[in-house]
């Protein structure tokens, strides 16, 4: 009876040397669940014989990996990283680089959806086709199967607000289907970051989406995943993790840039020894762009409208801000406003003012966590999430935050628990939806 529970361990052992795998952020229990189901269709019982298949056939290896990785990703999720990236290709990248095409990276894409999202993006805010190409990649190819067709159900589209569907998406018996303009701006392709060499066969890339994922490593495939991609992202690029992953980026060289809640990155410095790959040749483009560029219009999320802020004076931030909000969502979505363009003190003022005003509030508190996050307060951060999932013990984002924190701090084991709180959390959600 010793001898299962060991060659399971082999099987959590390889997947983590793989793919990168922390198993504890998911569970034993559901690798189990895996390796059984795998058993069963292949109409194997011995443990053992499973085992030395994985072994041998690379097919029933990925099915493996297949079953174990669950695609929980839908379109704009998180909105600040999709209009960040837009203002910042037009204000910024397009000037200095009047004869390159932007070269973006999503990783790992999933579905499909963060690609599009990029895409729809980039269109949307007048960037010509010809100025940029998006390349998705991911392990999984039942993944990369279902983005390539491109086309969606409901789960896909969450929030109140769906103005990029009517544009992009065409209503058709199987689904939502994205149009052609969106797709041919992605190219899909099945890859392991972890792969020997990944790093150095790919060309620089302007600008790495790279969110969530990290979150599922241990600490060395962490630090693994970070040197890929600081030898990946051109010097001037930038790169977007998720909101529980900003506190990872700041030891591999990178530091944060003043879009709080867009949790994006550049670099703080090259090293000459580093090896870079080379970029592709670019096709050169016409100093002007042949049409003007159109204004960004990514719907905002579902919450109620809300009186605007006072301009604030060029260079200073001011220390309060006049609103005169009602609901709680009015006071929350100001303060989302005030820190997506940098005025952090003024969206912490507009946080507490919404405590103040109508009592404690788990997705208040959590707001003011990221605030402190962004802010290198990761103590104060922590006082703040531990509150949300206090008012709120469910609550996803704050316990992906909490998890990391622990990791970071050398609690491995309450780290892992917070994870494992945190996938049931999303769970739970995405069946609701």
């Amino acid at each position: 009876m010793t001898e299962a529970p060991s060659i399971l361990q082999e099987i959590e052992a390889r997947l983590n040397r793989v793919i990168g795998l922390d198993v504890h952020s998911l569970g034993s229990s559901l690798i189990a669940l895996a390796v059984r189901t795998r058993m069963k269709k292949r109409g194997i019982v011995p443990l053992a014989d499973y085992a030395a298949l994985l072994g041998e056939s690379g097919a029933e290896w990925q099915e493996l990996v297949e079953e174990i990785v669950v695609p929980e990703t839908w379109f704009f999720r998180d909105r600040q990283p999709f209009l960040a990236l837009a203002d910042w290709a037009l204000q910024e990248w397009l000037p200095a680089n009047p004869y390159d095409a932007l070269r973006i990276l999503s990783s790992p894409c999933s579905t499909g959806e963060e690609p599009y999202s990029i895409a729809m993006a980039l269109l949307d805010a007048g960037l010509a086709p010809e100025r940029f190409s998006v390349e998705a990649i991911d392990i999984s190819d039942v993944a990369l199967k279902k983005a390539r067709r491109g086309v969606y159900n409901r789960n896909s589209f969450r929030g109140q607000v769906h103005d990029y569907r009517d544009k992009y998406f065409t209503k058709t018996p199987e689904g939502w289907k994205i149009d052609e303009s969106v797709k041919t701006q992605v190219r899909f392709r099945q890859i392991n970051v972890f792969d020997p060499g990944f790093a150095r066969k790919e060309s620089l890339f302007d600008v790495i989406f790279c969110r969530n994922m990290m979150i599922y490593f241990d600490d060395p495939s962490r630090s693994r995943l970070m040197e890929q991609l600081g030898q990946m992202l051109s010097p001037e690029g930038r790169l977007f993790l998720g909101h529980a992953e900003g506190g990872i980026a700041r030891g591999f060289g990178f530091e944060p840039l003043p879009l709080s809640l867009a949790f994006a990155f550049r670099k703080t410095r090259v090293s000459p020894a580093e090896p870079q790959a080379a970029k592709s040749p670019r096709k050169p483009f016409p100093a002007v762009p042949a049409k003007p560029l159109r204004p960004i219009r990514i719907a905002p999320a579902a919450t109620p409208p809300t009186p605007r802020a006072k301009a604030k004076p060029p260079g200073k931030e001011p220390a309060t801000v006049e609103l005169s909000p009602v609901t709680l969502d009015a006071f929350l979505a100001q303060a989302r406003q005030l820190a997506d363009t940098g005025c952090l003190d003024a969206a912490r003022a507009q946080c507490e003012a919404a405590l103040k005003t109508h009592g404690p509030s788990a997705n208040a508190y959590c707001l003011l966590g990221v605030l402190c996050d962004a802010a290198g307060k990761p103590a104060e951060a922590e006082g703040f999430y531990r509150k949300t999932v206090y008012l709120e013990p469910d609550h996803y984002e704050a316990l992906s935050h909490l998890a990391l924190l622990a990791d970071q701090n050398g609690n491995s084991q309450a780290a892992r628990q917070l994870q494992q709180r945190a996938k049931r959390s999303q769970s739970k959600s995405a069946y609701a939806s």
